[in-house]
């Protein structure tokens, strides 16, 4: 009902959500607005106080960490300092909206402080900015437009400057008005829920439904039922998660990262990694229930006995079976997380590790804890108390194993790498015994597990070279599909639009036509304006050109348009566009690219020719910049992966792109192998891929995936489990008491030792790994200073000869280009007053991404300090980053001319790779060291504990009779115990004599105290039956037969007696020792049990639970069948004469030994007569001298074996005889 109450509770909320009020979502947004304007305030104070009323504003003062952004402006509106550098207000917005606290501009909403204040008689303006809405030209990875999530839940509101019919107002500190907004249906505050009175009741309900589905199964299993109680707690669990999951809960009522879809999304079930998390709590509770179950004694029983009905090899390939679905389970969500995952776990992801990646790691660990726990388990019940060898499992494992590794090697080698790690974890559990190491704390059961961590590590690491080798393929074909495409649709698509509103641009014209007017705004005007996003992907080159042919824009540029068009007006290159044409990229020409010719016409008169020229750009492997500048709508479409390639038609090579040697390799030959065109193929270390069309075939190529870094990966996931398995093992201990453990001595020591070894090493990793860190860390700063310095010292030259009027702004442009290109960086120029005057790449301040302000920083550093070089960290919305600034100066060196900024987008990830590869050399280190130092250890512990193993074999063999003292070479503490112990041999023998001479005296006194009450008890009626015959003789009556006989008789039987009694204590005195040699306990029971085949009195049942093979014991074969007919003529005298004895014998094997339990229907052995059973002469029959159970438990015992009985009065007495198996006789 409780949970039909959750179903309702989440039914109603789904369906009859109402909107929330609008004071509830105001609330937050107030108190939030109000922080940002007291972090003004203090802002503004920290400002006062460091720049004095009596100095001029320096950016040295200004450069204050502050809560948010501010620009100060002097009375004319100029701009004196500005502290982010991505975004600055328009003064005249401020100056004409003084008293509004939102300014609204391009780059987005924001909410303002202005305040004016007066320095040096003169007056300023500063102006505080804090972002309510970002409104981005381009929306990536990095940039992304939106109302800002620190302050609002979502995008469902309209902000409005001023009051407005159902608006609500956004008040000051002080209650003065700010802003109003319009809350749409759906908006969803900030950190809250939508509900949160419904939130607390369905919680309240669901810790009810968990505390009473607690009790309830814990009843059930009490009770013994616990295979029922184990379906209730699976179906409690299933029906909540089923409820969660139909109702969208919780990922539609809490604004939490964890369940978002975005980020991790499989399938209805795991909607987000959060459900996924939440469903491996769902299966562990069950899972957990059936492993006490399958750990229990009575399904062990159970499961063994149902085992004799079927051939034993059925039940290994099923636990081979198990194991191997589960090996399948565990691989294939390692795969299902990172397919539908937006990370990678692997060593090069930990740079950047977060809390998605330590929840991935740990559902792995617990897919690879099920895999390993139940494969023992299953292994476990086929192989404990069995009397099979391990070569019989072992074939059965072969024989199983043979038609999966010839099928894994043809399908795929990577298949094929799994099961033969799995099938070594098998082979290791049946060969060393590794499933009698679980479920209790000592050396064995480290070892166990750590070789079990290796193992669940290996196949990890081989599932994240598959994960690599998908998405390598899956890139590959992207790629290769690009290169076969002959042009871009889509480009050409969108330069139709373009180039028609490109010859209909008034602007154009008339900046074309008019003499005095600067061309470049035709070039600005076609980037920003005509241009789209798509184009990012293409570095763009304008050309205008004059009715004459002569090129505007470039005076010196030699090219005429009538070479272009003898260049590229082909009908080779014509596409359906008119004046549009493409040119297939080559080897020798590069990329792909679009040549547009654009005739500009004013009523039929002809005014010029706008020339475009896009080549596509091959981004390089990690560029982050290109991918800045595109929108995320067109980057599918962006080659993101720097592959070599060659392109073959009619099986020739036309050409080859990049490091790898196509001409000089063997390529060609593989044209017709199939798996070239599949997963691909391996040569010369690179790894190939094919994709073909009717006509030509492209071969994409990359350098194999490293060893190196495969064993990375594996040595990371194999510290991860450790480290988990470590965790999981105390909270076992905690949770079970460790007092409940007992640990010895070569544990104790292994531990230590492992440790002593562990933790210090982990330290020192730590520390290297740091130190490295900081040292690639700086290796990277000063290449980022050294290539600074050459751009510097570059155009350093060309600007003196542009200020001495050798070269224009178009060389010192082209300069620019030509050194960006050549070291692969971009070069901004700014002037000394930190204005941009040139990029190698403008689109990012054409697209409005940064400002062309300079880094305010980067002022106080080079004009202020006077460095010439600094080094900034600057971030770009999601995108951190590195910028080395230098300064060009004068030729005297007195003044800056201009300063340079080189931003290297990718250096935070290179010097994650860095990192990476530093992590890659201390683990494997680490884990190769750790192995063998786990092994030396072992062999150390077992040599140290060796002279205590000696010594406790020879204090258990120690008794009264041969005795050998030890030797020990050294005189250590060893020593000096051995040396104790042979004292004590000394001491033994001595007391043995004294004890010998005193037991002989004490047995001779008991032996004669026995006899005499033995025989007192026949003497007594015989005195009396003499004295009767001497009153007879008195009497003289002695010649009456009749009276004679009675007194003769009872004499008789007295004597009869007497005489029995000394046979039984002869045979007890003289009795042999027994032999020690092979025999077949089954053949011993059968032959006895055929003594009692033919006896009227009672029934004999015999059961044979064993399999049909000899049951070989040490011992005396005429002894046991003694022991045994002892035993069934005991249970038969132990039956009342009213009812019928019932004798059962039951013959089974258990753990390594024989087990004969002989059972009766007798009266049973009272409480107080137990510890007497096996006493010499004590016996519960009023005939009998009472050694026969006494002769029993000495024969036996004497073997080897173990007897002992079980008994309940009024039922019967079960007696057991335990012998251990010859192991070396077992047949297969």
């Amino acid at each position: 009902m409780a949970i039909l109450g959750i179903g309702i509770l989440l039914a109603m909320n789904f369906f009859l959500s109402s909107r929330q009020g609008d004071e509830k979502f105001l609330k937050p947004i107030t108190q939030k607005i109000n922080q940002v304007e007291a972090e003004f305030d203090l802002d503004y104070i920290e400002v006062l106080m460091r720049n004095r009323p009596d100095e001029p504003f320096t950016f040295a003062n200004l450069n204050l960490d502050s809560n948010h952004s501010y620009y100060l402006f002097d009375e004319s509106g100029e701009l004196i300092y500005w502290s982010d550098f991505t975004h600055v207000p328009d003064f005249e917005n401020i100056r004409t909206q003084e008293n509004q606290r939102i300014l609204e501009d391009r780059a987005g909403i924001y909410f303002t402080k202005v305040r004016r204040f007066n320095r040096n008689e003169r007056s300023y303006w500063l102006v505080h900015t804090f972002p309510l809405y970002h409104n981005r030209e381009i929306q990536n990875e990095y940039l992304q437009s939106g109302f800002n999530k620190s302050v609002f839940g979502n995008d469902m509101l309209v902000l409005s400057p001023e009051r407005r019919t159902n608006f609500v107002d956004v008040q000051g500190q002080k209650g003065e008005y700010l802003f109003s907004i319009d809350f749409e249906q759906g908006y969803q505050a900030i950190g809250q829920t939508n509900n949160v009175p419904l939130m607390v009741f369905f919680f309240s309900l669901l810790f009810l439904i968990l505390i009473s589905g607690y009790d309830f199964v814990k009843t059930i299993w009490k009770k013994g039922q616990k295979f029922i109680a184990t379906f209730y707690a699976t179906l409690i669990l299933f029906s909540i998660r089923g409820f969660m999951l139909f109702f969208g809960f919780p990922q539609d009522y809490f604004d939490f990262n964890l369940f978002d879809s975005s980020r991790y999304a499989s399938s209805l079930l795991n909607p987000s990694l959060g459900d996924l998390m939440l469903n491996m709590i769902c299966l562990i509770v069950p899972f957990s229930m059936v492993l006490a179950i399958l750990l229990g004694k009575s399904f062990t029983q159970r499961f063994q006995n149902f085992s004799l009905k079927y051939k034993r090899w059925h039940f290994f390939v099923l636990a081979y079976l198990v194991s191997t679905v589960l090996l399948v389970g565990f691989f294939s969500l390692y795969i299902n997380i990172l397919s539908n995952a937006q990370w990678d776990l692997n060593i090069l992801s930990i740079p950047s590790f977060d809390y998605f990646k330590g929840i991935s790691l740990l559902m792995v660990f617990l897919g690879s804890a099920g895999y390993l726990l139940f494969s023992i388990i299953a292994l476990s019940l086929v192989l404990e108390n069995q009397p099979f060898s391990k070569g019989y499992a072992l074939k059965v494992l072969v024989l199983f194993s043979l038609p999966i590794v010839i099928g894994l090697s043809i399908i795929n080698w990577i298949y094929l790498l799994v099961y033969l790690t799995h099938l070594i974890f098998l082979i290791s559990i049946i060969s060393f015994e590794l499933h009698k190491n679980i479920f209790r704390l000592g050396l064995n059961t480290f070892l166990t597990f750590f070789f079990g961590c290796l193992i669940s590590a290996i196949v990890t690491g081989i599932a994240a070279h598959q994960v690599y080798l998908e998405r390598q393929i899956q890139s590959k074909l992207r790629f290769a599909n690009q290169q076969l495409v002959e042009n871009d649709v889509m480009a050409e698509f969108f330069l139709s639009d373009i180039m028609n509103r490109i010859s209909e641009d008034i602007f154009i014209k008339n900046a074309l036509t008019d003499p005095l007017q600067s061309k470049e705004p035709i070039e600005r005007k076609i980037r920003r304006i005509h241009m789209t996003n798509y184009f990012d992907q293409y570095a763009l080159r304008i050309r205008v050109f004059n009715p004459s042919g002569d090129n505007v824009l470039q005076r010196n540029d030699e090219e005429k348009l009538q070479d272009l068009r003898v260049n590229y007006v082909k009908s080779d290159y014509i596409t359906s566009v008119k004046d549009l044409y493409f040119l297939k990229g080559t080897e020798e020409i590069g990329s792909n690219q679009y040549f547009a010719f654009i005739p500009l016409y004013r009523d039929d008169v002809f005014l010029g020719t706008v020339f475009l020229e896009l080549n596509q750009i091959r981004v390089l492997p990690g560029s982050v910049f290109p991918k800045l500048l595109m929108d995320q709508n067109y980057q599918a479409s962006l080659n993101d992966r720097n592959y070599d390639f060659a392109i073959y038609q009619d099986g020739e090579l036309q050409y080859g792109v990049g490091v790898f040697n196509y001409r000089a390799s063997d390529l060609y030959n593989s044209l017709e192998n199939n798996s070239l065109f599949t997963t691909g193929i391996y040569k010369k270390q690179y790894h190939h891929l094919g994709v073909q069309n009717e006509e030509k075939v492209v071969i994409v190529s990359s350098p194999i995936y490293s060893v190196y870094y495969i064993l990375a990966d594996i040595s990371l996931f194999f510290l991860f489990y450790i480290l988990l398995t470590l965790l999981s093992m105390v909270i076992y201990a905690l949770l079970k008491g460790l007092k409940n453990f007992n640990f010895n001595y070569a544990t104790k020591l292994q531990m230590y030792l492992n440790f002593a070894f562990f933790f210090p090493i982990l330290i020192i990793s730590a520390i290297i790994l740091g130190l490295l860190a900081n040292s690639y860390q700086d290796e990277l700063h000063r290449q980022y200073f050294q290539k600074a310095t050459l751009v510097k010292d570059n155009l350093s030259a060309m600007m003196e000869k542009q200020s001495a009027g050798v070269v224009d702004r178009d060389d010192f442009f082209e300069e620019v280009n030509n050194l960006a290109g050549t070291a692969n960086i971009e070069i901004n120029v700014f002037d000394n007053s930190g204005y941009l005057l040139i990029s190698s790449q403008p689109n990012i301040f054409d697209k409005r991404i940064v400002t062309r302000r300079i880094n305010p920083r980067a002022i106080s550093e080079l004009v202020e300090f006077q460095n010439n070089l600094t080094l900034l960290e600057e971030n770009i919305g999601q995108l951190n980053y590195k910028a080395v600034y230098s300064a060009i100066r004068s030729s005297d060196g007195q003044s800056i001319q201009a300063i340079i900024s080189i931003p290297f987008f990718e250096s935070e990830s290179e010097l994650d790779v860095l990192i990476a590869d530093v992590l890659s050399n201390i683990l494997n280190i680490f884990v190769l060291v750790f192995i063998i130092f786990l092994f030396v250890s072992y062999f150390v512990s077992k040599n140290l504990t060796f002279p205590f193993k000696l010594l406790t074999q020879k204090l258990k063999a120690t008794d009264l009779e041969n005795n050998e003292p030890m030797f020990w070479p050294s005189k250590d503490e060893i020593g000096l115990l051995v040396n104790e112990y042979n004292n004590m041999l000394y001491k033994l023998e001595a007391s043995k004599n004294v004890l010998a001479s005193t037991e002989k005296e004490t047995a001779w006194r008991e032996m004669a105290k026995q006899v005499a009450h033995e025989i007192k008890n026949p003497l007594t009626p015989m005195k009396l039956t003499l004295q009767h015959l001497l009153r007879l003789q008195a009497e003289g009556k002695l010649d009456d037969p009749q009276k004679l006989k009675k007194p003769v008789e009872t004499l008789i039987t007295q004597v009869d007696t007497l005489s029995d009694i000394a046979t039984s204590f002869s045979t007890f005195a003289k009795m042999p020792l027994p032999k020690n040699e092979q025999m077949d306990i089954r053949e011993v029971v059968k032959g006895t049990l055929e003594l009692f085949k033919n006896r009227e009195r009672g029934m004999l049942t015999f059961e044979d639970f064993t399999e049909d093979m000899p049951l070989y014991v040490m011992g005396d074969d005429q002894l046991f069948g003694r022991v045994i007919s002892n035993l069934i003529i005991n249970g038969i005298q132990a039956v009342d004469g009213r009812k019928k004895p019932i004798v059962d014998v039951y013959l089974r094997t258990l753990g390594g030994q024989v087990l004969l339990e002989i059972k009766d229907n007798g009266k049973g052995i009272p409480e107080s007569l137990k510890d007497k059973i096996f006493i010499p002469n004590f016996s519960t029959k009023s005939e009998g001298s009472g050694l026969g159970l006494a002769i029993a438990k000495r024969g036996v015992e004497t073997a080897g074996g173990k007897i002992w009985f079980e008994t309940k009065e009024g039922v019967g007495t079960s007696f057991y005889l335990a012998f251990d198996l010859v192991k070396g006789q077992i047949a297969d």
